[in-house]
């Protein structure tokens, strides 16, 4: 401790006798010189030759975003317009498929109630005899009914859809259908 207070003593001494030693950290005029013609130097650098291809990589990356974002909205709109289109057409069909079934059923439901009247007027002389006519007579008007109801069926499908449609395989579910519906009576 007693030598620290005799170096500030010492130097407080000669500190009035020498020049004060320079500053590093202040600048002398010199490099403040070369100091400002650099900055300039590196600023006319960055505002003339390096900043305009940014700015315009930036502008051309904003001005594709903005086209892209129009086209996705355009798409969607589009696949909006299909889909509402769609469903349109869709329900048009289910309607459409609705009356024909029901158009069917009334046919064969008059078909039915015609053979049982004319069943049941001969019922009346030849009973035994006729119990076998009567299965027979509306088994064959079930059948003219299915391929009736199969091939209006399968015409209005192709007409609803715009298609031609496979025939057999279109049978083939109305059949089905008639099937359920004629166990389900």
């Amino acid at each position: 401790m007693v030598q620290f207070a005799s170096f500030v003593v010492f130097a407080a001494e000669s500190g009035g006798e020498a020049a004060q030693p320079n500053n590093p950290i202040l600048p002398v005029p010199n490099e403040m010189f070369w100091g400002f013609i650099t900055f300039v130097a590196l600023w006319a650098l960055m505002k003339f030759v390096l900043l305009p291809p940014v700015q315009r990589t930036m502008a051309e990356r904003d001005d594709k975003i903005r086209a892209d974002l129009a086209q996705a909205e355009t798409a969607a709109t589009q696949a909006d317009s299909s889909v509402a289109e769609y469903e349109a057409s869709l329900a048009s069909a289910r309607v459409e498929a609705s009356r024909i079934i029901d158009d069917a059923r009334a046919q064969a439901e008059a078909t039915r109630k015609e053979t049982i009247a004319a069943a049941e007027a001969e019922v009346g002389e030849l009973r035994a005899a006729a119990a076998a006519e009567v299965a027979q007579a509306k088994a064959e008007a079930l059948a003219s009914m299915r391929e009736s109801v199969a091939a209006i069926a399968v015409q209005a499908a192709q007409a609803v859809v715009q298609k031609p449609l496979d025939a057999g395989a279109q049978r083939a579910i109305v059949d089905e259908y008639l099937n359920r519906v004629g166990s389900q009576n």
